[in-house]
C-alpha cells in the first residue's frame, strides 16, 4: 500500500509541476502580428501632420469580414503605424481634413506581414513649416504661409508656440509646460510672439481650419531656443 501511495504522490507532484509551467508561460501567438507603417504626404512630398490630442487625421484599415475598422492616428510628424493586424486582406483609407488623391488601398497581409505604405493626399489647407527670426530671451518672429486647396477657404488661422512638442489649441499651459496661441487673419505674414522664458526650448507650428471642416490642418514644427 505504501508503494501505491508513493506512486500516487509522485504522479500528483509531476502533474502540479506541468500545470504550473503551463500557467506561468506567456501566451504570445495570437496571429495578429501583421504591421503597416508610413507617412501621410501632399503631392509635393511635404508631410501632412496629424495631432497628438485629437483624431483629426486618421488612417483606417478594415479587414476582410470585419465590421469595424482599425484606426491609426496620424502623428505630429505625419507618420502612422499599427503592428497588431491580422494576416488577411484589408481596405485602407484616410479620414480627416484632406482629399485623397487615390482610391482605397488594398493590402494583403497574408502575402507580406510587414508593409510600408505612404499615403498621398491634398490637405484642405497646405501649410508651410514656419520660419523664425530675431530670437531673443523673451520673443521670436514667426513667418507663416498657407494655401487653401480646391474650393476650400480658410476660416481660422493659429500659431502655437509651446514647450510641449506638436502643440495645438488644446495644449494650453500647465505646471510643467507653457503654450502661447496667436490668432492671425491673413494667409501669409510674420507675427511676433512675446512673453517667452529665457534659455527655453519652444516648438512652433501653424494650424488652420477650412470653412465647414471639422478639424484643423497643421504644419510641421520648428524648434527654437530663447537666449
Amino acid at each position: 500500500m505504501k508503494i501505491v501511495k508513493t506512486i500516487k504522490e509522485s504522479l500528483l507532484a509531476v502533474a502540479l509541476i506541468v500545470l504550473t509551467a503551463h500557467c506561468t508561460k506567456d501566451i504570445t501567438e495570437f496571429g495578429n502580428d501583421a504591421a503597416i507603417s508610413g507617412t501621410v504626404k501632399d503631392q509635393s512630398g511635404d508631410i501632412v501632420a496629424g495631432n497628438i490630442t485629437t483624431n483629426n487625421l486618421v488612417v483606417q484599415a478594415l479587414g476582410e469580414n470585419d465590421l469595424v475598422a482599425t484606426d491609426m492616428r496620424v502623428k505630429g510628424d505625419g507618420t502612422f503605424q499599427n503592428s497588431r493586424l491580422f494576416p488577411k486582406k484589408y481596405k485602407i483609407w484616410i479620414n480627416g481634413p484632406v482629399s485623397p488623391t487615390s482610391d482605397t488601398l488594398l493590402v494583403d497581409f497574408s502575402l507580406n506581414r510587414k508593409v510600408e505604405q505612404d499615403i498621398t493626399v491634398d490637405p484642405f489647407i497646405s501649410i508651410k513649416m514656419p520660419t523664425t527670426s530675431n530670437v531673443t530671451d523673451s520673443s521670436v518672429d514667426v513667418s507663416f504661409q498657407m494655401t487653401p486647396n480646391g474650393a476650400n477657404t480658410v476660416s481660422a488661422r493659429e500659431i502655437y508656440c509651446s514647450t510641449n512638442p506638436y502643440p495645438d489649441a488644446s495644449t494650453g499651459s500647465g505646471p510643467f509646460y507653457d503654450t502661447k496661441l496667436v490668432a492671425v487673419d491673413t494667409d501669409m505674414g510674420t507675427v511676433r510672439i512675446t512673453g517667452l522664458t529665457p534659455k527655453q526650448n519652444y516648438y512652433i507650428r501653424i494650424g488652420a481650419q477650412a470653412t465647414d471642416a471639422s478639424g484643423f490642418n497643421y504644419s510641421a514644427q520648428v524648434l527654437i531656443s530663447t537666449l
